[in-house]
């Protein structure tokens, strides 16, 4: 493997386990911190990052037209997917909340199919029907464990598998966005609209905030997370493609959870790990081999294709799973 191929892997690898710890950083930070408080002290931290990386890789500049489906998918993608990822982290174990957050490729993948974007076939939708069983018996697996680090098991779960559906939302919402803008100039603007209705939501959640150390989280959560791994993800999508990046995050699920187990003493029940087993299975099943409509015309081959721009793509346009990998990490 070339120098550069192995730096490439190198950053890949270390992305992951940046996103996968941040599930950590979450669950202490929000012992201190209400999670409308922490959501938005996060954004307000990294949209000033996010506006100056935006100003280098594309300008800030857009269209009157273009401001309503930005702030559209920034309080879909930010305001309301943060709020029940922290959420979710903050009710129930980082296992729990991290394996059912990552169904949101196989709900993409259905939302795909039912918008004439892909065509599924046979395995696919056992996929689909792999990562259901797999993320019901992971909140069967939870009830009756609540406790200190799972304090309401399961209204935790249902924050994370609405979510998970928020975030196929949200890539819906911002494919036609990254189609026509640079990916960080969308990022910045979703960004600072989501932040706009944060920051009413945090402030009726002051009263209960105590300030100290755990809060330093916010920190972590902000740059390393949010600012170099959209950095670092927005770069190897450009060189590699969605579809080959996208594999490196069927690791997060199993870093969070044994970084958790071993960091926290979270619980790891052999359910769990079974549940969480079959959702991985399902989503790669649900995502792999499936036909984008454009696949159906001639075309250059895939990895010509994914060496080019979203632009210059043969059919000019991104499916909800790719533009969710052009706009950067599911927990970012």
């Amino acid at each position: 493997m070339a120098r550069r191929g192995v730096w490439q892997e190198a950053g890949l690898w270390l992305t992951i386990l940046i996103w996968s710890l941040n599930f950590l950083a979450v669950k202490i930070g929000v012992g201190d911190l209400p999670p409308t408080v922490f959501t938005a002290l996060r954004f307000i931290v990294a949209v000033p990052a996010l506006w100056l990386l935006a100003a280098r890789q594309g300008g800030t500049r857009i269209a009157p037209g273009d401001y309503w489906p930005l702030a559209l998918s920034g309080v879909v993608g930010i305001s309301l997917y943060q709020y029940l990822f922290t959420s979710s982290i903050a009710w129930t174990d980082v296992a729990s909340a991290a394996v059912l957050m990552t169904l949101s490729p196989a709900i993409g993948a259905v939302w795909g199919h039912l918008g004439g974007a892909d065509r599924l076939r046979a395995g696919n939708w056992l996929g689909v029907a792999l990562g259901t069983v797999g993320a019901t018996i992971v909140i069967l697996a939870g009830r009756g464990h609540a406790g200190a680090v799972a304090p309401h098991p399961l209204l935790g779960d249902l924050a994370a598998l609405g979510a998970a559906l928020l975030w196929a939302v949200y890539g819906v919402l911002s494919a036609p966005l990254v189609r026509r803008l640079p990916p960080f100039t969308v990022t910045a603007w979703q960004s600072l609209f989501g932040l706009a209705l944060l920051i009413p939501a945090a402030i009726t959640g002051l009263p209960e905030t105590h300030i100290g150390w755990p809060a330093l989280t916010v920190l972590y959560s902000a740059l390393p997370v949010t600012v170099f791994g959209l950095t670092f993800w927005q770069g190897a999508t450009g060189r590699l493609g969605p579809s080959r990046v996208l594999v490196y995050l069927n690791a997060e699920p199993v870093i969070a959870a044994v970084a958790a187990a071993w960091l926290l003493g979270a619980p790891l029940t052999v359910w769990v790990g079974l549940g969480g087993l079959l959702s991985l299975t399902g989503v790669y099943l649900a995502r792999v081999g499936s036909l984008p409509q454009a696949a159906l015309t001639p075309r250059a081959t895939l990895a010509e294709d994914e060496q080019l721009p979203p632009s210059e793509w043969p059919d000019g346009r991104l499916t909800g799973q790719e533009a969710m990998c052009k706009m950067g990490p599911k927990d970012d």
